[in-house]
């Protein structure tokens, strides 16, 4: 999710991680249907697609349509047709392993490339392994849509609790094309268009820009409203999760396996800590790190302050090397990162787990617009969202 962070060839290899990771065969997903559900694919669907439209590396989905006594909405209803998730098998286990794969890599890379983790590394296992419950899936999926009703843009899948269980969730399928896809679309069509007809290749490049800008507003506006509104963060916002209908202008979020939130303790001092961070005030990130912080030596403060100083006139004050343009909030909490490891403070997790989502939903803006500037836009939404919290005396 992070092309500017990160190498070509590595965004590419685990891209494919997203939805083309290698499937299970149909003769496991129908004896997992069978074991969890307690009844056969025939007797539950009317229709059911053997080859996965979509396989990613906690479990693949299948097509379906449910019989009309099943319908997710009652018995003859008109939720039938459905995504059908399905648990890789023997993915549990391996999970545990693969993290302690990423933590090497992770020490690997600290020492040779540009890269840091300052925080505590259970908490962070606890987020990620959570997602392997697709019953965690359909509660989130739940609060999410609780969270955003009324508002017309933004969509999640339906479910019922009886076609729920560890190993297996069936949603509403979700029309629209994949965002991912859509601009894939829009790159080879411009290049084809231009070697033919070069004005037929700007119009469609405007096209693109004019989409891309759209959906940047949908999603900024979304992903500020989980954070600041409802304390309660999809935490795998990429191209691969969103599906966009042009025909009535909304996207549809799935696969919320991942999904964070404050400690209620926190969430004030967050929203300062956020502020700050976003309108370059030095002492009031300082402040809320140290708060955040739960290393068990202390800290060199007036060194550290003096750090992070260094860093906002960089991204955001006299010394900026490109003035007028955005600021990227990853690269400038990266370094507040670096310097957070440089004098032996560790986040606590949830702060570290949210800051992460927030990383993950910039790189998606960031490749859809560039020059969209996600830390100078947030400052209206922390004002408007978390007033009490910036207007409460500091404990």
């Amino acid at each position: 999710m992070r092309p500017d962070m990160f190498p070509p060839d590595v965004i590419r290899v685990l891209a494919k991680l997203r939805s083309d990771a290698p499937s299970h065969s149909i003769e496991v997903s129908r004896s997992t249907l069978r074991r969890q559900l307690g009844q056969d694919i025939e007797e539950l669907f009317d229709e059911f697609e053997d080859e996965p439209v979509a396989s990613g590396s906690v479990g693949q989905v299948h097509r379906a349509k449910l019989r009309a006594e099943y319908a997710l909405d009652g018995p003859g209803g008109r939720l039938r047709d459905v995504a059908v998730k399905v648990q890789h098998p023997g993915v549990v286990d391996s999970a545990f392993m693969d993290l302690s794969i990423v933590w090497k890599v992770v020490e690997f890379s600290e020492r040779f490339l540009h890269m840091t983790m300052p925080f505590d590394r259970g908490d962070f296992d606890e987020v990620i392994q959570a997602q392997m419950d697709f019953q965690r899936e359909a509660f989130n999926l739940q609060r999410f849509e609780k969270n955003f009703k009324g508002e017309r843009r933004i969509r999640f899948p339906k479910v019922s609790p009886r076609f729920v269980t560890p190993e297996v969730l069936v949603e509403t399928w979700a029309h629209g094309k994949v965002i991912s896809n859509i601009l894939e679309d829009f790159d080879n069509a411009t290049s084809s268009c231009k070697e033919a007809m070069s004005s037929i290749g700007e119009e469609i490049g405007e096209k693109k820009q004019d989409l891309q800008k759209k959906l940047c507003s949908i999603l900024y506006d979304m992903s500020m409203k989980m954070m600041v509104r409802d304390n309660f963060v999809h935490g795998d916002l990429h191209g691969g999760n969103i599906l966009y209908s042009e025909a009535d202008n909304h996207v549809t979020v799935i696969d919320a396996g991942i999904a964070t939130s404050l400690d209620p303790k926190t969430i004030a001092p967050f929203g300062r800590f956020l502020h700050a961070l976003c309108s370059g005030q030095t002492d009031g990130i300082v402040k809320y790190l140290q708060r955040f912080n739960v290393a068990k030596i202390p800290a060199n403060i007036g060194e550290f302050r003096t750090d992070i100083q260094a860093i906002m006139d960089k991204f955001m004050g006299p010394l900026c090397t490109k003035p007028g343009e955005p600021v990227n909030a990853a690269d400038m909490f990266g370094e507040v990162m670096f310097s957070m490891q440089k004098h032996g403070m560790l986040l606590k997790g949830d702060v570290a787990s949210t800051l992460f989502t927030i990383s993950i939903s910039e790189g998606l803006i960031r490749q859809l617009d560039p020059h969209f500037d996600v830390a100078r836009r947030a400052v209206p939404y922390i004002a408007q969202h978390m007033a009490s919290a910036l207007a409460e005396p500091d404990l």
